[in-house]
């Protein structure tokens, strides 16, 4: 009976080693600084300076103020920094305040499977907490982008939206190998700790629904994830176990969620660079909303057109975007959660103010008589033609003029992403407010030159507010 039992125990033993977890594991502690192309590392930094910059561009937040009260209530070791008040707390705490930060906005980048910057905020409060170099920061930024890209491309035929689902479900697979390299776990720790945080991390589609009001929850749609997998690298490092077999095991997400639709091999085919595909936002936005808010702000700067020229307005989106953004329930949004989200709401602003920012969420925005009066005259049609990250403007004026412009692919997208400088002045555009000059000058040399940094810690110290 020994026999049969050792072989049973080897034939389990083999099926775990050679599991998704496993093999993301695998990669994770195999892959070196060493292995990564300059364009690749340059690219994870400008992936951080954006997230930086979004971070510190939403500290008048009202969703800060409550997480940091509740990260000071819970207090903990002094090992991290949360962004703008300088707070010490442990790094399990700063991470779910500047996971907010970087989401609040809606700015940060479309990457690695979703809004990848989310995940920056956990890899940064780790890498203080174990006095990671620059180095070490840029490989786990990397791994992050990387798994998470491969969990959305491994969804063959599987629509998140449709079922219910989250795509930040991939911070699950994708979080716990990036901490945990950082961390200096073992190959069996991490697929441990991927199962404790893949079987628990699962956020509901609910969280940005098409027919919902947002809430500040949505900004923590990823946080609460990457929260979870600092808790599995923890508890993974000192022997505790979990379903290795998270994925592919019975009732694993493979049958669970995705039906059975999911491609393993895409999932654990490390080949190429998917954060290369990373992109930036210019407007404070839903991604697909990007296209027909610049096509409207071209109409109206190229026009010189004022909100009382204007007596009907039209767009036209693809079929997601026509459907996410205009539903009742954020036509008239009340919070920046919702009217990041709002087609009529965004192009209200644009036409107003000719930008749609940070500085578009004001409250009194929301009941503003100017922005009511022009959202009951703007329509949004589905149109077959525009791609997703396009969108039509036609704007009727009183003189009985029509303008029409398309936009195809909005900047920061496609074939057309944003030049380091206009990465640089995204940053300082949200950070003059809250940062001296010569502060923001030196989060940009850290940043670009992060691979010399010993320690983590001095970069995140500089994200503290200096004006207030």
């Amino acid at each position: 009976m020994t026999f049969q039992r050792d072989l049973a125990w080897e034939s389990l033993d083999l099926a775990y080693r050679s599991g998704v977890a496993h093999q993301l594991a695998r990669y994770a502690l195999r892959l070196d600084y060493k292995m990564l192309p300059e364009n690749v590392v340059h690219q994870a930094k400008r992936c951080l300076l954006d997230a930086l910059g979004c971070a510190i561009g939403a500290y008048d937040a009202p969703g800060r103020l409550i997480c940091e009260a509740v990260a000071a209530e819970l207090g903990g070791p002094e090992e991290a920094t949360v962004f703008g008040s300088g707070l010490r707390t442990s790094a399990y705490n700063a991470t779910l305040v500047n996971c907010f930060l970087v989401r609040f906005l809606d700015y940060n980048d479309v990457g690695g499977g979703g809004h990848n910057s989310d995940a920056i905020p956990s890899i940064l409060a780790i890498s203080e907490r174990e006095k990671a170099s620059g180095k070490d920061f840029l490989t786990s930024l990397v791994i992050s982008y990387e798994l998470g890209y491969r969990f959305k491309d491994s969804a063959v035929g599987f629509s998140f939206k449709e079922k219910g689902w989250c795509p930040d479900t991939r911070g699950g697979l994708s979080m716990p190998p990036a901490l945990g390299k950082l961390m200096k776990l073992t190959e069996e720790q991490i697929a441990n700790a991927i199962g404790i945080c893949a079987s628990h991390s699962l956020p509901l589609g609910v969280l940005d629904a098409d027919r919902e009001e947002n809430t500040m929850m949505k900004n923590l749609r990823f946080g609460i994830v990457s929260h979870n997998a600092i808790l599995a690298c923890l508890l993974a490092r000192k022997g505790f176990t979990g379903p290795v077999r998270v994925v592919e095991g019975d009732q694993g997400l493979r049958q669970a969620i995705f039906q059975g639709n999911m491609d393993l091999e895409r999932l654990v085919d490390f080949s190429g660079w998917h954060i290369l595909d990373t992109r930036h936002k210019t407007i404070c936005a839903n991604a697909g909303s990007h296209g027909h808010i610049s096509a409207t702000l071209e109409i109206v700067k190229e026009q010189n057109l004022k909100p009382e020229d204007i007596v009907a307005v039209k767009i036209r989106a693809g079929r997601g975007e026509s459907r996410h953004t205009t539903v009742r329930a954020k036509k008239y949004p009340r919070n920046a959660e919702t009217a990041d989200h709002s087609a009529c709401y965004a192009n209200a602003i644009a036409i107003i103010d000719r930008t749609f920012g940070p500085q578009s969420f004001s409250p009194a925005k929301f009941t503003d008589p100017l922005v009511l009066n022009l959202i009951e005259k703007i329509t949004v049609e589905y149109d077959a033609s525009v791609p997703a990250w396009g969108g039509i403007s036609e704007i009727t004026t009183r003189e009985g003029l029509r303008f029409e412009k398309r936009v195809d692919t909005a900047h920061g997208f496609g074939d057309d992403p944003l030049t380091d400088g206009e990465l640089e002045d995204k940053f300082q555009a949200m950070a003059l407010s809250y940062m001296h000059e010569e502060q923001i000058q030196n989060i940009f040399k850290k940043v670009w030159h992060i691979e010399d940094l010993d320690d983590m810690s001095s970069l995140a110290k500089l994200m503290v507010t200096g004006l207030r």
